[in-house]
């Protein structure tokens, strides 16, 4: 990635479409897929910002609150067997966490299973969990708060403009130890 102003203008535009996109008059498959299509790629494109130095640490540091359910009994949850989340995670007594963004985009990137839920003709959250993940926690995401986190990549206050770092015997590699953003 050479310069991250331009993953920042796409990802201000993918953004915008998911805004846009989150209310519908008549709902489709398609529609579903198209915005499901989206979130997967913004949450890489900000995978992508984060695993080269090309987010400060005040925005690599953001997360979001969501509710988890944990997984009940030792059957597994298949995407192909019999069984659907309330059946495999206890949906009664949901618990307040707090998701980093590097997590919030590998539930997006790498899901296994993936539900929307919408009221008045808007999509309000979905619940997701990842391959990794499925044998501990489900999650629901409400969509206006992950748009917000999202937002905060697309911001340019996100970029860095100096670091801090050093060298890593064993990756052979240096290492970012601090990145800071322009000054508001």
């Amino acid at each position: 990635m050479i310069e991250s102003s331009y993953w920042r203008a796409e990802l201000k535009t993918d953004l915008a479409w998911l805004k846009t996109h989150r209310t519908y008059r008549r709902w489709s498959e398609k529609q579903q897929v198209l915005f499901e299509r989206k979130l997967m790629l913004v949450a890489f494109q900000i995978r992508s910002l984060l695993e080269r130095p090309k987010v400060n640490d005040q925005a690599r540091s953001t997360g979001m609150s969501v509710l988890r359910y944990k997984k009940t009994g030792n059957r597994p949850f298949t995407a192909t067997g019999a069984g659907w989340p309330h059946e495999r995670f206890d949906m009664e007594h949901p618990e307040a966490a707090t998701l980093s963004i590097l997590d919030v985009c590998n539930q997006l990137i790498h899901y296994y299973w993936m539900q929307t839920l919408s009221e008045n003709r808007s999509f309000v959250s979905m619940l997701v969990f990842s391959d990794y993940q499925r044998h501990k926690w489900a999650y629901e995401l409400q969509i206006e708060d992950l748009l917000q986190l999202f937002r905060v990549f697309g911001n340019d206050s996100s970029a860095v403009v100096g670091m801090e770092s050093r060298w890593d015997d064993k990756k052979q590699d240096y290492i970012v130890t601090k990145a800071w953003g322009p000054r508001p």
